[in-house]
């Protein structure tokens, strides 16, 4: 029997409408049970700001809260000189959105709109509507706070490690490719769009992973597939080359050895530093190869020897992500990827 399998984003969907339900429900419950007016509005506050991150919802937090005393001085202010309450919506609105967008505040317009609504539409702004209208962004953005630190991480982290399992099969398969078509003398397609496609959609679960986990070192992740994705666009070179081969020399059973010894150690854990040495190996024994004959030759092996430049610069990128990564990210996730 097949096992019927849930797709990560699906069930990120899930709870989320799940921590939106029970944020905006705590939200409104407290407001009636404290007695505010709009009680509903605190369910209506929750809402927006249970769409973040949770780094995002403590930084909204207390952008909304230091906001709200400016909306309250602008709102006072429009209406007091102008009486009509449609044109002083109009023009407090106007207002905040320039403040907003001067002080990239922008995630906090919508909350301010609510609160000006209610100050207009009671001309009250008495010392209780205040503390009122103030509770009611209190108590929204408080309930959202607490709803989103409850984040399914275990779950994220489990699929990322898989993530990264499966983009390094899919890497070893398009090398393998590469090989081939350097074996053959043949230009089968890489499937590096599809492959690219994926990284880019494992990036942005990485990005959420980072955004919504407090531990340190959590952009460990994002770099991996920023490390892939720019191995990536170095196999796109790569394979423009390999169109360009007319000719197969000599030398190309070098690199199609040296090709299948990359796939040995394509696991993020591995240093290349056997590979950079190979590498090293075969550009020195190739400068000291007798110069080619005909054109087609030397054509060739140009070609080839930026193929071999490119598979310098694919293992830089692992270097690269390997020197930029901290002892406490080595051993915390290279251990859990081999657990």
């Amino acid at each position: 029997m097949q096992k019927f399998h849930v797709s990560i984003r699906f069930k990120k969907t899930l709870i989320a409408g799940i921590k939106i339900g029970i944020g905006t429900i705590l939200a409104v419950s407290l407001a009636h049970w404290i007695g505010i007016k709009h009680p509903y509005s605190t369910g209506t506050i929750a809402l927006i700001t249970l769409l973040s991150s949770k780094w995002d919802t403590i930084r909204l937090t207390i952008y909304r809260l230091l906001t709200f005393f400016v909306t309250v001085v602008l709102t006072f202010g429009v209406v007091y000189v102008i009486h009509d309450p449609i044109v002083s919506f109009g023009i407090v609105l106007t207002l905040l959105f320039w403040f907003c967008k001067k002080f990239k505040l922008m995630s906090t317009l919508a909350v301010n709109g609510v609160i000006c609504a209610h100050f207009i539409d009671g001309r009250n702004f008495g010392y209780e509507n205040v503390v009122n209208e103030f509770l009611i962004v209190l108590i929204g953005v408080s309930a959202a706070l607490l709803i989103n630190q409850f984040y399914s991480r275990k779950m994220t982290q489990k699929e990322l490690v898989h993530r990264m399992t499966q983009s390094e099969k899919e890497l070893i398969q398009i090398l393998d490719s590469i090989a081939w078509n350097l074996e053959r003398s043949k230009h089968q397609r890489l499937e590096l769009k599809k492959y690219e496609k994926h990284l880019s959609s494992n990036l942005e679960l990485a990005k959420d992973f980072e955004d919504n986990t407090f531990q340190s070192h959590t952009d460990y992740y994002v770099e991996y597939f920023r490390m892939r994705l720019a191995q990536c666009t170095v196999l796109k070179n790569l394979e423009d080359k390999l169109s360009r081969l007319k000719l197969q020399p000599k030398q190309v059973h070098t690199i199609i050895h040296f090709i299948k010894c990359l796939n040995r150690y394509i696991m993020d854990s591995y240093e290349p530093i056997q590979q950079k040495e190979e590498l090293k190996a075969i550009l020195n024994k190739m400068r000291q190869e007798p110069l080619p004959e005909t054109r087609e030759e030397f054509e060739s092996r140009a070609i080839l020897f930026h193929i071999l430049m490119d598979l310098s610069a694919f293992v830089q990128c692992k270097q690269r992500f390997i020197d930029d990564l901290s002892t406490q990210q080595k051993e915390a996730y290279w251990k859990l990827e081999n657990e």
